[in-house]
């Protein structure tokens, strides 16, 4: 009885910021979007490994991903800033369920060309960058301060349940419907966040409106925050390390999947869902928890786990093994990002969160130069001791921050170090 009351309060600890209805209509409204954006992700990459067989031209596609999550940064941002945020939402999945339509019609008609998924590609990833910077700033606004990194957690613990439901519905889905039916199941699934958008119930959060300053000296005022900021600073350029030669391992899953344990569609659909189990765990744990000290050690030892799991599935040659350490890979990724994304949020004025949170995003945009570089890499000496090296590279720049952490500590004075012990 007492540890059923236990659970029974764990878990509402856990799901503390579904009170909030608003909150919790953009949950559950993104939850099916998730799932068709990683079944035509999956679809993406298996059309594109058939097409081709070039690791190095899935790395192109993986740049032309990105690409535009670099380029726009801070630019994003400021534009998110001025905007109502629901109404920009509504419009970006719009055009990315055109996008998906289009792309459903040119697979299933027979008329895909490679460039025709370049520019495809380069469309979604230019509205998905400004869908993600007004998402999650929204969250912001739909949560009190106190549940901010449990709502950060749980939107975390979704995109990647839909890791797990995504591609391995999209490997059954393949071999049933094939890959234009994949991504048709994509385009309808955009209807239910858009209904839920539509529904919301809350005042109109806008940025700044009637402003008189330049737009160009806003976005301005993004990067001189940051750069006052030394820990956020830090943090973020940790971010930008891992995203550029760690995480960009997820584009070359097929070759994986193909050349080094021998399985077609099936296996590559369970090795895509394994990061996602781990990061789901691990998005429910930090949920579940109250305030996290030592963020800045936590994120550091969380890039640590996730090399050392990234080396060891780059020597695995068994599909329950690869699986298995994926899904550690999956959770100390989710538990680094979660947690820095929290303190970007936590740390922010409410004024220049969406440039912020755009600067914090870019990180994706380096996997566009992160998956040409392991890309090439492995052309040249593999794709699993591409992926190892990879791994090193992590955890050397983890290394750096907590380095660099250290000495900007010591230099403080006494007074100053007090307020940042349990940080």
């Amino acid at each position: 009885m007492v540890l059923r009351e236990r659970a029974a309060a764990q878990l509402k600890r856990t799901l503390i910021s579904l009170r909030h209805r608003n909150f919790r209509l953009l949950f559950w409204g993104t939850s099916l979007s998730h799932v068709g954006d990683f079944v035509q992700a999956m679809a993406q990459s298996w059309l594109v490994w058939t097409m081709t067989q070039s690791p190095f031209l899935l790395g192109v596609i993986g740049f032309c991903q990105a690409l535009p999550r670099l380029l726009l940064g801070a630019v994003g941002g400021a534009i998110v800033d001025r905007l109502e945020r629901r109404r920009l939402l509504v419009a970006t999945q719009v055009l990315a369920m055109i996008q998906a339509f289009c792309f459903w019609a040119l697979v299933y008609f027979d008329s895909i060309q490679f460039w025709h998924v370049t520019v495809l590609v380069l469309f979604l990833g230019t509205v998905n960058t400004l869908n993600q910077t007004a998402r999650h700033s929204l969250i912001n606004n739909l949560v009190p301060r106190e549940d901010l990194m449990n709502a950060i957690a749980l939107n975390s613990s979704l995109a990647n349940f839909a890791k797990i439901v995504g591609p391995s519905l999209g490997g059954v889905l393949i071999s049933v419907i094939g890959i234009a039916g994949c991504l048709f199941v994509n385009a309808v699934s955009f209807v239910a966040i858009i209904a839920t958008l539509l529904v919301m119930e809350f005042p109109a959060i806008k940025g700044r409106v009637n402003v008189e300053a330049p737009f160009w000296q806003e976005v301005s005022e993004g990067y001189q925050f940051l750069r006052s900021e030394p820990r956020l600073c830090a943090i973020i350029l940790l971010t930008y390390g891992v995203a550029l030669v760690g995480t960009p391992y997820t584009r070359f899953l097929p070759v994986i999947a193909t050349d080094v344990l021998h399985a077609g569609p099936t296996t590559f659909g369970l090795l895509l869902a394994s990061p996602g189990i781990g990061a789901v765990l691990s998005g429910l744990g930090i949920a579940s928890l109250g305030r996290l000290r030592r963020r800045t050690h936590f994120v550091a030892m969380s890039v640590y786990a996730f090399s050392f799991a990234l080396i060891m599935f780059s020597f695995s040659r068994s599909l329950p093994l690869s699986m298995f350490f994926l899904v550690l890979v999956g959770a100390s990724n989710i538990a680094f990002r979660a947690v820095a994304n929290s303190m970007v949020q936590m740390e922010t004025p409410p004024e220049l969160l969406g440039r912020m949170l755009s600067l914090f995003f870019m990180d994706k945009g380096l996997w566009s130069f992160g998956t040409l570089f392991i890309g090439a890499i492995a052309h040249g000496i593999g794709t699993p001791r591409a992926i190892t090296i990879s791994a090193v590279a992590c955890a050397l720049a983890a290394s750096l921050m907590l380095y660099q952490q250290r000495q900007a500590r010591e230099a403080r004075p006494p007074e100053d170090l007090k307020p940042r012990v349990t940080q």
